[in-house]
């Protein structure tokens, strides 16, 4: 090959790597989008709150930004504005939020993970009979049970929402045996949707109880102390 092809050929590579990129570069310009949500959301730019309901944001060039649109009772929105010439960015955004059904199930309480004192004017052996008449009525599988020790755990109850995966169960242990009192404590944790109820690490406490168990504890208390 020829020194002068051999040229050609390196001016011609050097026009594609160096002058080719910049005239694409310039194609792409800053965009600025209007994004509206629902009332008295709260919309976070790249993890920073900036405003409710409305706000503007600017994707610079070959740039990326990340909204994120939050909501009490609502299944909170992520969206990613990438401006590299390939995606098309609208001039506004209405991000509509559904609604947390995990939320619409449950209520906040006192109740969940919290001991709980249910007093009894049973005697152990009546007592402990009744204890398990109610709350097979609330639960299915008992896990652990020892009269011996006045302990009872029920297996989890699971209930998997769109937003969430919820899994509760009750303890019983004894408190106190003059005068005999019992502890109840329900635990309820939340972990994110399709999570296995087995995947201890994904789960935390939840400060709220699905309705389905709200009057297990009252229950208890009223019964036993009859």
């Amino acid at each position: 090959m020829s020194m002068q092809i051999k040229a050609l050929l390196f001016y011609c590579l050097a026009a594609f790597v160096f002058f080719i990129p910049r005239e694409v570069a310039a194609k792409v310009k800053p965009k600025k989008i209007v994004i509206n949500t629902e009332n008295d959301a709260r919309i976070y730019v790249d993890g920073k709150l900036v405003n409710n309901t409305s706000t503007e944001i600017k994707v610079g060039a070959y740039a990326q930004v990340n909204i994120r649109v939050e909501k009490v009772g609502f299944i909170t929105q992520e969206r990613n504005y990438i401006n590299d010439g390939k995606h098309t960015l609208p001039s506004t955004d209405y991000i509509k939020l559904e609604k947390d059904d995990a939320y619409e199930n449950s209520m906040v309480t006192n109740l969940a993970n919290q001991d709980i004192d249910v007093r009894t004017n049973h005697n152990e052996e009546e007592s402990w009979k009744l204890i398990n008449r109610i709350i097979t009525g609330y639960f299915d599988v008992i896990a652990v049970t020892d009269k011996a020790t006045g302990y009872m755990c029920t297996a989890w109850v699971v209930k998997s929402f769109k937003a969430a995966t919820i899994r509760t169960r009750l303890i019983i242990k004894t408190g106190n045996t003059d005068p005999l009192t019992y502890k109840a404590k329900l635990v309820s944790e939340i972990a994110p949707p399709g999570v296995s109820a087995s995947s201890d690490e994904s789960f935390r406490n939840w400060d709220r109880l699905l309705r389905t168990f709200e009057n297990v504890v009252p229950e208890l208390q009223s019964r036993l102390a009859k």
